[in-house]
């Protein structure tokens, strides 16, 4: 073929891994209607011609999504109410500030546009709280958030995870204590064992709670570990309601933020849609703060803010209405319309890239809570291709890089005897030693007869490679990682001796895994830290702020979980009970 000048520039360009994509140019702006420039970043069909590829110019235009919708027209407005603060999202970040606000004695709304408080797991990382004396456990030390400031390469803001670091003791002990006073009962839910000086080790630091005997607050509601954040936000809503006067309008969806002096002075109010179809203006005389939540259900800001994983979100949910009351669930959830405003009225966006997902492949094979399978992993090619001691969310970005994104771990009936056992990351409870075995191979033969042709089980090594269909290499592989067992010695990947177990007492199990389970996206607007949205010289937005998953520069790279519930227990209590105190005192 010959390789002329356009070909060369566009094949160039596909390969590139910036390049936005033809996909992705149909989303941004044209600089002028009718202009070959505008033909040609929207123009996605074959014979483009610019719109094939990115080029150093169309990266640097702005996308759809950045561009401001015409305001809302004063007329249009049918209700003005004012508070003091005016927090939009009913989430556990937005109630924590609302509540903490509203205790400094100022008057507190929060405008939401599901109709309830709304969560998702229940996780809530502190370095030591009252909980954790009573239980036994000891404070985190700080290496602990050292090492997961290095683990994502320091693209972090350092100043925010000491201000949560410092603080977060005091802000879990408000939090347990009204939980308490409300009677319900408070969890410790344990890290993954391992060594001291392990890389991997998850030490125990997030409090969840139980229901102690009380009625749920809502219907539905799956009592399990790691997924009670439901009782905290409805008695959160309560507390505010109830106990501080503060006020909640539910169904209320925000649209548009008004900054004051032609876009240059200070936020004052929001623009909510009702259920109606009215429009109410909800005026912050201290301060508007945004705790709407993601951006993973927006195709154009995945696209643009997290490419790696933007195809882990089915067309589905991008393509529908999110869910406002939408529980825990794999997949994307919201549109980013809190950072779509912030960046309509001057926001920066944050300067770690790209965002921060929560998510991992959790398999195959069996594991320990958040840890990685143990015994032996091999790629599509029946290869082994990994040092298999790793908790699992970062095992799982080498998972990502494999041939067609296949993983297969292959173990026998002797496992549980040596490697702790769980279910999923909800359950605390761990099985080992001899004891363990039975219950263990009952519930992988359970799984291996339950139609998932994924997970299989044989009598021999050989059956098991046959039906997940792996080449013949791998049983050359099992016969190597047997050997490298029997000698105490991983000569290939240097695995420690303790979690190098020969794979021969029958039956047999294998399972494949190349399924992402996508969470959510991480990260958002600018935010200083005292969690003022800030423009692009670092400048604090006058009267907004921003708390909570859309935190700007807390995560990088992937979502480790070596710190247990971090996202809750630092963006969303500790930051949300910081601001409320911050905004009384200095707005």
């Amino acid at each position: 073929m010959q390789l002329d000048r356009r070909n060369f520039l566009k094949g160039a360009a596909l390969s590139a891994v910036g390049a936005v994509g033809a996909t992705t140019l149909a989303a941004c702006a044209p600089s002028a209607p009718g202009s070959a420039e505008e033909e040609a970043l929207s123009s996605t069909g074959a014979g483009a011609n610019a719109g094939e590829y990115n080029t150093a110019e169309t990266a640097q235009r702005q996308w759809a999504f950045e561009i401001a919708p015409d305001p809302i027209p004063e007329s249009d407005i049918a209700e003005t109410i004012e508070a003091d603060v005016v927090v939009v999202g009913c989430g556990t970040s937005g109630l924590m500030t609302a509540n903490s606000a509203a205790e400094e004695g100022l008057d507190t709304i929060i405008v939401s546009a599901s109709t309830k408080p709304t969560s998702r797991g229940g996780s809530n990382n502190a370095v030591y709280c009252k909980a954790f004396e009573a239980q036994g456990y000891p404070r985190v030390p700080i290496e602990q958030y050292q090492k997961e400031i290095f683990c994502q390469t320091h693209k972090v803001d350092q100043r925010k995870w000491y201000l949560h670091y410092n603080n977060s003791e005091e802000a879990m002990n408000w939090a347990c204590d009204l939980m308490e006073k409300a009677g319900y009962g408070i969890d410790i839910e344990i890290g993954t064992p391992d060594k001291e000086d392990s890389l991997y080790l998850q030490r125990t630091a997030a409090v969840g709670w139980n229901l102690n005997g009380q009625t749920p607050p809502e219907e539905g509601l799956e009592v399990v570990t790691g997924k009670m954040q439901p009782l905290f936000v409805w008695e959160l809503a309560r507390h505010l309601t109830d106990d501080l006067g503060g006020v909640i309008y539910y169904k209320n969806i925000a649209e548009q933020l008004i900054r004051e002096d032609d876009n240059t002075g200070r936020v004052t109010a929001v623009i909510c849609k009702r259920e109606d179809g009215t429009y109410a203006k909800y005026v912050g005389r201290k301060a508007i703060v945004l705790a709407t939540g993601d951006f993973s259900g927006d195709r154009d800001m995945m696209r643009r803010y997290c490419p790696e994983t933007a195809d882990y979100v089915e067309d589905a949910v991008y393509d529908s209405e999110p869910d406002w009351d939408q529980g825990f669930k794999y997949g994307g959830i919201y549109k980013g319309q809190g950072q779509k405003m912030g960046l309509w009225v001057g926001a920066a966006w944050q300067k770690s890239f790209p965002n921060c997902t929560m998510g991992a492949y959790w398999g195959p094979g069996p594991r320990n809570l958040y840890t990685n399978h143990l015994g032996l992993l091999l790629d599509r090619d029946g290869q082994r291709f990994m040092n298999e001691n790793c908790i699992g969310p970062l095992a799982s970005q080498h998972i990502m890089m494999l041939p067609e994104k296949k993983a297969y771990a292959i173990w026998d009936a002797g496992y549980a005897k040596y490697e702790a056992v769980s279910g999923d990351w909800t359950n605390d409870s761990m099985m080992t030693g001899d004891e363990a075995v039975a219950a263990a191979v009952a519930s992988w033969e359970k799984a291996a007869s339950g139609g998932n042709s994924n997970y299989v089980q044989g009598d021999t090594v050989e059956e098991v490679i046959e039906k997940l269909g792996l080449p013949a290499e791998a049983l050359e592989a099992v016969k190597r990682y047997n050997e490298l067992a029997k000698a105490g010695n991983d000569a290939d990947f240097h695995k420690e001796s303790e979690h190098l177990h020969a794979i021969e007492e029958g039956p047999f199990f294998g399972e494949m895994t190349d399924a992402f389970g996508f969470l959510t996206v991480l990260g958002g607007l600018n935010t200083n830290i005292h969690m003022q949205v800030c423009d692009a010289e670092d400048n604090a937005i006058p009267g907004l702020y921003n708390v909570g998953t859309m935190v700007g520069d807390m995560f990088s790279g992937t979502y480790t979980f070596m710190i247990e519930g971090a996202n809750y227990g630092m963006t969303c209590v500790t930051f949300g009970y910081l601001t409320g105190k911050y905004i009384a005192e200095n707005e």
